[in-house]
């Protein structure tokens, strides 16, 4: 554990070729969008990626990302919007922790109080400097789709949407999809990402492709006792040497998000969806 960062460095461009910002929605609470924002922004920042990254913990509900690195932050921030001086790289700089992996941590401050409301120049501005100052920036954006993260969207070059197969989350997904291509997020810009995989749901998994209508993208494989170990130790997952595969899953997710011109994938031929429409319409 390091402390909060006080260097100041140059601001580039943000239209710079090869910089990128990645939103972590969650389709349900308790899907991981915590956990993958963490080990995305890990396998980014090292190996052959070597990208300088910056995680942003900006769900106003359930922040936590710093209990899940083990840091205590001296700022957060809504700070920065409180503050009536001009965001600057320099007063950004000075809130954002350091974590021993070479990640920085912009921490929440959720306090339970029911006023979240942020306005939305001062988050288009914090975005906008968060990608001058970083090449690889991860926004955990929660799983609501408030005013807040919705302008965050706006300067998104990729929404990962994190799911399971539990008909809930399922449900969810099918409902944020619709509202992410209402907001403009197509099939082009939303990587699916369905967590805790476990092989004998595959057939699940093909029936639940073709309920949304498009494939998952990524399958991060089901390691509950690494996964829990790694939280109450603030162990990165992708840190551990045991976690081979799902540190793999990391790797391939960070090399797309970052490869901002890769082309589409093909939509699949459509899956008959008779198990989960059956249960979909069960808990209606």
């Amino acid at each position: 554990m390091t402390g909060n960062v006080n260097a100041d460095r140059p601001a580039v461009g943000s239209s710079e070729s090869g910089r990128s910002m990645v939103c972590v929605m969650g389709a349900h609470s308790g899907v991981g969008v915590s956990t993958v924002s963490a080990n995305l922004a890990f396998c980014a920042q090292r190996g052959k990626l070597n990208r300088e990254t910056a995680l942003l913990d900006l769900n106003l509900y359930e922040g936590d990302l710093h209990l899940l690195l083990r840091l205590e932050p001296e700022h957060f921030w809504r700070e920065l919007m409180r503050d009536p001086l001009v965001l600057d790289p320099t007063l950004l700089m000075s809130v954002l922790m350091k974590h021993k992996t070479g990640l920085h941590l912009l921490a929440s401050d959720y306090d339970g109080l029911p006023e979240v409301s942020v306005p939305s120049d001062k988050i288009n501005r914090l975005c906008s400097l968060a990608q001058s100052l970083f090449p690889m920036i991860v926004a955990d954006c929660g799983t609501v789709l408030n005013s807040t993260v919705t302008t965050v969207l706006t300067a998104a070059t990729t929404v990962l949407l994190v799911t399971t197969l539990e008909v809930p989350a399922m449900r969810r997904t099918l409902a944020m999809m619709e509202a992410l291509k209402a907001l403009g997020h197509g099939r082009e810009r939303v990587v699916v990402v369905l967590n805790r995989s476990r092989r004998e749901d595959q057939g699940l998994q093909a029936e639940a492709e073709g309920l949304i209508g498009q494939p998952i993208d990524f399958l991060v494989p089901n390691v509950p006792e690494d996964a829990h170990e790694a939280l109450e130790t603030g162990r990165l997952l992708c840190a551990d040497k045991k976690s081979g595969a799902v540190v793999k899953v990391y790797e391939r997710l960070a090399e797309r998000v970052i490869d901002t011109k890769r082309e589409a994938l093909p939509r699949p031929a459509s899956w008959h969806s008779r198990w989960i429409s059956r249960l979909w319409g069960d808990a209606a």
